[in-house]
């Protein structure tokens, strides 16, 4: 047996204790957890090489990206965040993550007081904040549901915060959220044991039926999403930032930099929109190339940033962070690690700064960590082979890209007008006819330079019977001598799969 972990920090700063309250509503401030770095002297030491290790993991291939300046700084920026936040958790503890609670109650107070003062319907509609995604505030709905289980504190505000979180959870609609929310919860159930896991797996069978009874007898929007198993188009997606890594598959292009390959040429960098339409980024932000603009999977993510060398560093971290958690037993620490991995299957909940999602994971990955005995074996090969496994689970976009997809009637193209030579990049159009099989499809016009980026993207049905209509796509080109277009067929419904059921392309040269 290894020896007992030590407790908890004996005594967090106070402006540490105060900015984690508050951060959840105002997730903007996360960068003022590098001045938590200095706690990470309260870890063990075997902790410091793993950290160590990653810093270096994520160094060396900047300076091989194609710009490795900027690819130095960017990575070098992150780095020193994600260890201020581990810091911060470290300086917090296990112990003291409650106080998170306070932001998310003023953020769900604020999504719903907006909604209200809007006269929004609650129940006809996805809930949103005014800086917030519905995926967002739906994963905050989720760590409030972790906080009021886990954590520790009196029961009068625990109960509440819960409810609160399950509710603004299920208005959301975020299919993602509410998965992780109950692989979290029932995970730190499991890490439990007695009367308090059995009534927490009755209140979550009975919460979730009840919410799938209400999205279908009653056609909410929210609810009735929560019953579909779409991707919502994120198998585009992967499969342009598949050629991002093939691009750059030895170092990546560089941290923060993979949104300036995904976006359309031409695209023009905004902040957020505004009544009178969408404001520009200042030059300093938009020189970073849409650093939201994300592969939705972080794998995905981390290949195309800092190739396989950055990839092995963030799973060897995470591999000791989620064996950390389950050693030493922490229910809140284990439903926070596993519900933010699961979700970022399919999105990038990892990322800093970001709208405190990745702030919440490695900040509990610091409170873990700090607990962990320096003779733990979750140092050791335990961490090694859960590393191993979490990148198998989360690396589905890539595993299923290398089984072809095979439409049960190969469609054939019968017509196809796309002009090859010209002069103005903007506005270019092409026609596409196609031999296809009854059902609803979807038609994809990408283009290929460095990497693939798509231009449009257009729905399709065909109808038995009936002639298939005629697809016309189009868009800006980027400002080359010459670059490949595709014109891409996929099923209606996204899925898993991110290849498409068949392609063909052409080459178009800009000669002004």
């Amino acid at each position: 047996m290894t020896a007992p972990g030590p407790a908890d920090a004996p005594a967090a700063p106070r402006w540490v204790q105060v900015w984690a309250a508050i951060l959840p509503a105002v997730y903007f401030l996360s960068p003022l957890a590098v001045m938590a770095l200095p706690a990470l002297r309260t870890l063990p030491r075997p902790v410091w090489w793993v950290l160590g290790g990653y810093a270096l993991s994520q160094q060396l291939p900047a300076l091989l990206a194609p710009d490795p300046l900027l690819a130095s700084g960017l990575a070098l920026a992150r780095t020193a965040l994600m260890l201020g936040l581990i810091g911060a958790g470290a300086a917090l503890g296990t112990r003291r993550l409650g106080v998170m609670g306070l932001g998310l109650a003023a953020a769900y107070i604020t999504a719903l007081g907006v909604a209200l003062l809007q006269g929004d319907p609650l129940l006809a509609q996805r809930l949103t904040h005014p800086y917030m995604t519905s995926i967002t505030l739906g994963l905050l709905g989720a760590a409030g549901i972790w906080i009021a289980l886990f954590a520790s504190g009196r029961v009068g505000w625990r109960v509440p915060l819960g409810v609160a979180g399950l509710v603004v959870l299920l208005l959301t609609g975020s299919r993602g959220a509410l998965a992780a929310a109950v692989l979290g919860a029932a995970l730190g159930l499991a890490v439990r044991s007695g009367r308090r896991l059995a009534l927490g797996l009755v209140i979550g069978s009975v919460a979730l039926t009840g919410a799938y009874v209400a999205g279908q007898q009653l056609g909410l929007p929210g609810l009735e999403r929560l019953n579909t198993t779409d991707t919502s188009g994120r198998d585009v997606i992967w499969y342009s930032t598949l050629s991002v890594i093939e691009s750059a598959p030895v170092a990546g292009v560089g941290s923060y930099l993979l949104g300036d390959r995904l976006a359309p040429p031409g695209d023009v960098c905004t902040l957020w929109p505004t009544a009178e339409g969408a404001a520009p980024c200042p030059a300093w932000i938009a020189r970073l190339g849409h650093p939201w603009l994300i592969a939705h999977n972080v794998t995905l993510q981390q290949l195309a940033e800092t190739g396989p060398l950055g990839l092995l560093g963030l799973f060897v971290l995470l591999g000791v962070v989620v064996a950390a958690a389950v050693a030493l037993r922490n229910a809140l620490g284990v439903a926070v690690l596993s519900g933010l991995l699961l979700a970022t299957a399919n999105d990038n909940t990892l990322l800093v700064p970001g709208p405190f999602v990745g702030e919440l994971f490695w900040i509990t990955a610091g409170a873990v960590l700090v607990r962990l005995p320096v003779t733990s074996l979750a140092l050791g090969w335990v961490g090694g082979l859960t590393a191993g496994v979490l990148l198998a689970a989360l690396s589905l976009p890539i595993i299923s890209s290398a089984v072809p997809a095979r439409p049960a009637v190969p469609p054939t193209l019968s017509a196809l007008i796309a002009p090859r030579t010209v002069k103005d990049v903007r506005a270019y159009q092409a026609y596409a006819r196609l031999n296809l099989t009854p059902g609803s499809y979807r038609v994809v016009l990408r283009s290929c330079t460095r990497s693939c980026v798509p231009l449009a993207i257009q729905s399709l049905q065909v109808v038995d019977g009936q002639d298939v209509p005629l697809v016309q796509l189009g868009g800006t080109l980027a400002q080359v001598r010459r670059q490949r277009l595709e014109l891409q067929l996929y099923p209606g419904r996204s899925s898993l799969r991110p290849q498409p059921l068949a392609q063909t392309d052409w080459t178009v040269e800009w000669q002004p």
